[in-house]
């Protein structure tokens, strides 16, 4: 961390992802899809089996532990140089995947939803994405409402990482995400990215995570997530200029060789 810009390959095993619900639900499918994806640049895997888009309903653990135990199995099997992250907030399945080969969970309630998922990251000692939202995917929308969103997303994120440390967990876990497109609106999500540098300065390894959100079509006028990759580009070239560690993304080549030019450039 800090000398690279690393790649985190967004697998979502769901049926209801805003973007690719449904397309990666079965294995076969979804050991391609992440094939295909490390092949083309990607340094990490983050697979979600609860989508997190807003107004998305809850599965529930036991039917994420189903979903994703098998798949991380065999991707252990197959590429186990590749670092699996897991998209979960429940503290049981972050404690079933890591028991099994995942390295990492990535929390999008911060803990907010299951303050347990700390006692389990500070037994496994595994790095934990602590991200800033405010309420679940049903209610995030009517809570975006700040004084001032960079100084507020900063304070609500050191409010949690010092839950965290509390509860066990070392400051080398930690990973920090100002969580783009949760419970903010695209003014918010635009005044983040002119200010990545302030989370950066917070000195811990800082992820981004706006791949095909809403809010890339708001501006360029793209109501198909797929097709929002050019404004997730611009987002990757300000993203390497700020010094952000990991880039979590759908479109893993493209976005790869964007880091490479821009990297090229400065």
């Amino acid at each position: 961390m800090g000398k690279e810009t690393h790649l985190m390959a967004i697998l979502n095993i769901t049926e209801d992802s805003f973007s690719d619900g449904g397309l990666y639900i079965d294995l076969p499918s979804a050991i391609n899809r992440a094939s295909f994806c490390i092949n083309h640049g990607a340094h990490i895997l983050d697979i979600g089996a609860q989508s997190t888009r807003p107004g998305a309903s809850d599965v529930g653990a036991e039917i994420e532990i189903k979903r994703l135990v098998p798949l991380i199995k065999e991707l252990k099997l197959l590429h186990p140089e590749i670092p699996i992250s897991v998209d979960t907030f429940h503290h049981s399945v972050a404690d079933k995947v890591l028991n099994i080969g995942a390295d990492l969970v990535n929390d999008v309630s911060g803990g907010r939803h299951d303050p347990e998922i700390f006692n389990v990251m500070a037994d496994k000692g595994s790095p934990y994405v602590l991200t800033h939202s405010r309420g679940n995917s049903i209610t995030m929308d009517s809570l975006a409402k700040y004084e001032n969103v960079v100084n507020d997303v900063k304070k609500e994120l050191s409010n949690q990482i010092e839950l965290a440390l509390s509860n066990g967990l070392k400051t080398k876990q930690i990973i920090i995400d100002p969580g783009i497109g949760f419970a903010k609106n695209v003014d918010h999500n635009l005044t983040l990215l002119q200010n990545l540098e302030e989370f950066v300065s917070m000195n811990f390894p800082l992820l981004i995570g706006a791949s095909r959100k809403r809010f890339i079509g708001s501006v360029i006028n793209e109501s198909d997530p797929s097709k929002r990759i050019f404004g997730m580009a611009a987002i990757a070239s300000r993203c390497v200029l700020a010094g952000v560690d990991i880039l979590r993304v759908h479109d893993i080549k493209e976005i790869s060789q964007v880091i490479k030019m821009t990297k090229s450039i400065i």
